[in-house]
């Protein structure tokens, strides 16, 4: 099982490709380098931790 501390925090998406583009866990500085409706920035929540 994947511990949910090493599971980053923020996700970015490409949606020209549809391909994961970056991840990481400071959400300003994601913001900084990707930004522009090419970019979607998604906040990682872990299966264990989501409504059925």
């Amino acid at each position: 099982m994947i511990k949910t501390s090493n599971i980053a925090k923020y996700i970015v998406f490409n949606l020209n490709t549809d391909e994961i583009q970056a991840y990481g866990n400071d959400r300003k500085a994601l913001l900084s380098t990707y930004h522009g409706k090419a970019y979607q920035i998604m906040k990682v929540v872990p299966l264990d931790w989501r409504e059925e």
